[in-house]
This record gives C-alpha cells, sequence and structure tokens, in this order.
C-alpha cells in the first residue's frame, strides 16, 4: 500500500536556503545541559519565547518547530500571507489531533507543537544538479537559520514536485540530534502546485504520524503481512490498529495511539535525539526485553524434546529459510532477545522486525506457530524498564501450543 509518506526514510543532500532578513545570529550549538523549564504564569500559559530543548512542566511538553517551505511553492502563492495563516490553523489541528489520540487519557503529559511562523526557512532545489535539496548541508551551510538551542524538530514542505522527485518519498529521520520531517506527494504531476492544505491532502493525519517518529515511535505496519507471502505455514499478521500502523489517516474518531504506542511516548517524554541516531532507535535498544522465555506443550501436554525454528520477516515475506535454532529442552527456552533481534551487535539500529517461531516435537513431529514481531518484546520491556520498573532482567513469556492430530 503506498502512503504520503515513506517513514524511517532519512533526508540527504545540500540546501539552498534564505532566511528571514531579521535573523542574522551566529551559530548557535546546543547546550550540554537541558534548558531548565520555563514556569507557566498564573493562568497556566507558556511563554513559548523563553522555552528551549526538552521542555517539561510536568504537565505539558513544548517542542519548537522549525518550518521549511521551497521557494518554487511559496513564489507561486505569493509567500507569508498566503502560508502564515493556513499554516497556524493546520498546526493547531496537528496539535488537537496529537492530544487528542489518546483514548484512554493514558499519556503521562499534553504535547504543544509550537511551529516558528514568523522566519521560516525557504530553500531551493538543485536544479543543475538534478536533486532535491530538503535538508543535509543547511545546517552546516546555513546555521544561522536555525537555533540548537531552541529547536528539536524541523518540517519541510516540499509543495511543487520536480521530474526527478518523482517516485522519491517523505517521512521522518534525524540531522544531529534534530528530528527531519519531510512533507512530499512523489506521484503528483511535477511543476504543479500541491496544496496540503486541503482536507482530502491528509496532511495533519500524515504529519502527527511523523510526529510519532520524532517522540520514538517505530512503524507497525512494517510487520503486516499477507498469508500467501509466508511459504512456511500460510498464515498472516496484522500489526494492532494505531497510528503508526495503516489506520493513521483515519477519522479521529477510529484512530487512537495503542496501549504500546502509549508505553513509548511515556518512556521517551521530551527527549532530544542523540546525535546520529534516532530516538526510537534508542528506545528501542533501551527499553528491549532481556530475555524471551518459550514454553512449549502439545495439546496442553508437557512434551519432552523440542526445536524451535526462526524464520525470518523482511521485504513484507517470511522467509523460507531458517535463520535460527535453538533447542527447548523440556518444552521451554530462555533466549537472550537482543541476541536474537540484533544478532549480538551493539549498535542501537538495524533490529529484525519480526520473526515467526516454528516448535518442533521431536517426538510426534508435529508443529506449533507463533508470531514474535518486535513490538512485542519490545513493550515487555517498556513494561518492566519505565512503566512499572522490576528488579533483574525484564522476560517476555510465549506460550506455544502443538495441535494434535
Amino acid at each position: 500500500m503506498k502512503h504520503l509518506y515513506i517513514s524511517f526514510m532519512f533526508l540527504l543532500g545540500m540546501l539552498c536556503v534564505s532566511c528571514s532578513d531579521d535573523n542574522n545570529n551566529d551559530p548557535q550549538l546546543p547546550n550540554d545541559e537541558p534548558e531548565t523549564p520555563v514556569t507557566p504564569g498564573e493562568n497556566g500559559d507558556i511563554d513559548f519565547s523563553k522555552v528551549g530543548l526538552e521542555y517539561d512542566d510536568g504537565k505539558n511538553i513544548v517542542v519548537n518547530v522549525k518550518l521549511a517551505i521551497d521557494k518554487e511553492g511559496w513564489d507561486m502563492r505569493g509567500g507569508e500571507a498566503f502560508f502564515k495563516p493556513r499554516l497556524e490553523k493546520q498546526w493547531k489541528q496537528i496539535n488537537e489531533r496529537f492530544n487528542g489520540l489518546d483514548k484512554k487519557d493514558e499519556l503521562k503529559r499534553h504535547y504543544i507543537f509550537v511551529p516558528d511562523l514568523d522566519d521560516i526557512i525557504i530553500y531551493e532545489n538543485d536544479e543543475e544538479e538534478q536533486e532535491t535539496m530538503h535538508w543535509g548541508g543547511m545546517l552546516e551551510k546555513y546555521p544561522d537559520c536555525l537555533d540548537y538551542n531552541k529547536y528539536q524538530v524541523i518540517v519541510s514542505y516540499d509543495f511543487v514536485l520536480q521530474e526527478y522527485e518523482i517516485g522519491g518519498g517523505g517521512g521522518c529521520g534525524d540531522i544531529k540530534g534534530l528530528s527531519t520531517v519531510l512533507v512530499i506527494h512523489a506521484d503528483e504531476e511535477p511543476g504543479k502546485f500541491i496544496d496540503y492544505f486541503e482536507d482530502n491532502r491528509k496532511t495533519v493525519e500524515s504529519i502527527t504520524h511523523e510526529l510519532g517518529h520524532t517522540r520514538g515511535l517505530y512503524d507497525l505496519y512494517l510487520t503486516n503481512l499477507s498469508g500467501k507471502n509466508n511459504q512456511v505455514n500460510g498464515e498472516g499478521h496484522q500489526a494492532p490498529a494505531g497510528v503508526m500502523n495503516n489506520n493513521t489517516y483515519d477519522p479521529l474518531d477510529k484512530c487512537y495511539w495503542n496501549d504500546y504506542e502509549i508505553l513509548c511516548l511515556n518512556a521517551n517524554l521530551n527527549k532530544m535525539e542523540k546525535s546520529g541516531s534516532t530516538l526510537w532507535n534508542t528506545c528501542m535498544r533501551d527499553y528491549f526485553t532481556d530475555l524471551i522465555e518459550i514454553n512449549v506443550t502439545e495439546g496442553g501436554n508437557p512434551i519432552e524434546e523440542c526445536t524451535l525454528n526462526f524464520y525470518k520477516f523482511s521485504d513484507y515475506k517470511i522467509d523460507s529459510n531458517v535463520d535460527k535454532t535453538r533447542a527447548a529442552n523440556g518444552g521451554t527456552a530462555r533466549i537472550d532477545a537482543y541476541d536474537l533481534f540484533w544478532d549480538g551487535r551493539t549498535s542501537a539500529g538495524g533490529w529484525a522486525l519480526m520473526f515467526l517461531v516454528e516448535a518442533v516435537n521431536e517426538k510426534t513431529g508435529q508443529k506449533g506457530y507463533h508470531f514474535l514481531p518486535y513490538f512485542e518484546a519490545h513493550a515487555q520491556g517498556l513494561k518492566d524498564k519505565s512503566a512499572n520498573p522490576i528488579n533483574g532482567k525484564s522476560t517476555l513469556k510465549i506460550n506455544i501450543d502443538i495441535p494434535t492430530k
């Protein structure tokens, strides 16, 4: 299924930009320590002009957002008079949606994303090199366009598609600890103004999804599997409904942060990304379960000898070749979760999305199966390491009952 955005795609390249005339500051790099929270006034109002990085007053999280617009689109609609009121309305809707998705009132904080409407970056594509110039070298070449002690997110709109942008994609990535979001329709007609303020564009829904990434959430829809693409046992898999699944674009009353997404948001709150690693990478690594305990029975009865085969999922298919094998003597196996999903690597990124676990009773030859997606193991770790911390190792317990003939 093709979406407006390809999440987790990193935004690369050099950016030719212009800033507002009144922005002539010298480069401002992040402080070593987080900003001191700004105390709300008597009426609970927050002076957003004084809010820096990682603002959290115990009730509200405030994230300053830098905006960028392609010069061609900016000029087509006459600049600020067209864009500013529409962006103001759109970001109000984004804030309403982000918080309104908390149907169970389980988020620890109210989120306020504050777009800078008074100093929008205007960037140009490199026509000579036939290259899209959304991000990249802008932070080095035009450092006065961005205050590193203020902004945590940059959202770039590409209102006019170029021939060489067809088939490309947007989404969320990171540069130097900043979350980068790109808004682009890669299948539109080149040279035409794409109005991201029209309701049918689903821009509010899409940006809300991408802001989920900026708060450390990874895509759930990446584990959705059609049974025809599973040559091992023919079963399909569907991730739970949620903002990071395919119902991102559903109306507000039909879309919500699911239990797993709430766990992630509450664990990360307003953390900054680490330079060189997205927040979803560090969230996954820091809060993953430590052990996976698999208990196997057949027809509800204990078994003596069992083999566990792990088939890896990638490109929306189950590989028919066994990726890993473990013995489950007495029907029980305890497996290092990090070794399984990261193959023993120490880096935060690049984990396996899902395994199909096959349990084989060596005595009867009968088989049973269980899908093991990353979010099942991650949710257990989030519960044990963040929501309700425990002493000792976090352990995900899985029961597989092999059906009898």
